[in-house]
C-alpha cells in the first residue's frame, strides 16, 4: 500500500529533512522540529501518548511515497508589536490596507501575498503569515 502525504508547505523543510536520511534520528527532529512535529500529532493521532506518536508522524514522513505540498491562506500581520495596525487586508481596486483586528484582515496565500508587496517598497520578511484560527 502506498504512502501519500499531503501536508501545508510550512512542513517542507522538516520534511525534506526527515526524508533525507537512510534512518531518521527521532529525538533529533523531536528536539529541533517540536511545534510542527506535536501539531501533525495532534491532527493524526487522538492519544495521550504523544510522544510514542510524535516517533510514529517521522516514521510516517520518512516512509512515504510520496508528499505534496499545499499552499495554505493565512492572515498576515508585521512583525513588530510597535505598529496598531499591523494586519493586511486587501481593497477592492488591490491596495494594501493595515488593521487592528486580525478579522479584518485577509486570508491570502504567500505566493499572492508576495506578488501583493511586489512595487511597494515592503520587505517580505517584514510580515508573518498567521494561521487563520491565531
Amino acid at each position: 500500500m502506498k504512502i501519500k502525504l499531503t501536508l501545508d508547505e510550512k512542513y517542507r523543510e522538516m520534511v525534506e529533512d526527515i526524508r533525507s536520511v537512510n534512518n531518521p534520528n527521532c529525538s533529533y527532529y523531536m528536539d529541533n522540529y517540536t511545534e510542527k512535529i506535536e501539531a501533525l500529532t495532534r491532527s493524526w493521532f487522538d492519544s495521550a501518548d504523544i510522544y510514542e506518536y510524535q516517533v510514529k508522524v517521522i516514521e510516517r514522513i520518512h516512509s512515504a511515497d510520496e508528499v505534496q505540498f499545499i499552499e495554505y491562506n493565512y492572515k498576515w500581520r508585521l512583525k513588530s508589536d510597535k505598529f496598531r495596525k499591523r494586519y493586511i487586508g486587501i481593497d477592492i481596486l488591490g491596495g494594501v490596507l493595515f488593521f487592528k483586528q486580525p478579522e479584518a484582515a485577509n486570508n491570502i496565500k504567500k505566493s499572492e501575498f508576495k506578488k501583493l508587496l511586489e512595487g511597494t517598497g515592503l520587505p517580505f520578511e517584514a510580515f508573518e503569515g498567521v494561521d487563520i484560527d491565531d
